[in-house]
């Protein structure tokens, strides 16, 4: 998974930096927004892997270098890629190490690249990651391979994780998982983690969303619709 958080105060910058980041097949989310203090939730709330915020906004709001400090002291995993039309502001940006600068006006072949670039080391370095995940529940702990979990349901308080041969629960919440788990693991419900190497079908349920099947597995997972458009980005 790799999901991108992108602050830009002009509309029509703010669509075309959504529409262009959004065509890069290794991102599965995208967060885009004007304000930099919904920047600065949204960025708490999803952990993104990639921040490419605007240094200048409008007068009277935070600036991008403000948000990004936000950033980095909560999440240093996060890395930043300012856009700005001025150079003055790379002194000042060395407290958040960004990774990048995309001058203004903004060439889409080069952010498409930069995007790709960032997104393909990113999942290099989770897929070298350990592939095991420790859960934690009542004085247990668990040790479970990534490779024999089929999804992650949210049921309740807890959350259930589902392999071939048991279920699991904690009480650790998903996003606490997902943040444990490799790039073969797919957010398609916000009650639901499912690992895409172990799916069959997804097919369209009558109340709009969809029914996730797995190969030799008789229970399904959620998919919302919103997340089908970026599941159908990254098979």
């Amino acid at each position: 998974m790799f999901e991108v958080l992108i602050l830009e105060d002009e509309e029509y910058n703010l669509e075309f930096l959504k529409k262009i980041v959004s065509e890069v097949p290794e991102v599965t989310a995208v967060y885009a927004t004007s304000s930099a203090e919904e920047a600065i939730s949204l960025a708490r709330k999803h952990k993104p892997n990639l921040a490419l915020l605007d240094i200048e906004l409008s007068p009277g709001d935070l600036n991008g270098l403000t948000v990004a400090k936000s950033i980095f002291s909560n999440d240093q995993n996060c890395l930043i890629v300012f856009i700005t039309g001025y150079a003055k502001y790379a002194l000042q940006s060395f407290s958040v190490h960004p990774y990048d600068y995309i001058v203004k006006p903004i060439n889409k072949a080069k952010l498409k690249t930069l995007v790709m670039e960032i997104a393909q080391k990113s999942n290099k370095q989770k897929n070298a990651s350990s592939d095991v995940i420790t859960l934690k529940r009542k004085g247990e702990v668990f040790h479970i391979n990534q490779e024999d979990i089929i999804f992650i349901e949210k049921y309740g308080k807890e959350a259930q994780i589902h392999t071939g041969d048991e279920m699991f629960t904690t009480y650790q919440t998903l996003d606490e998982i997902e943040n444990s788990l490799n790039s073969s693991f797919f957010r398609s419900h916000k009650s639901y983690l499912i690992n895409v190497d172990k799916v069959q079908k997804v097919g369209k349920n009558s109340n709009r969303s969809y029914q996730v099947s797995f190969h030799y597995y008789g229970k399904t997972a959620m998919m919302s619709r919103e997340k089908y458009k970026q599941y159908l980005l990254i098979i």
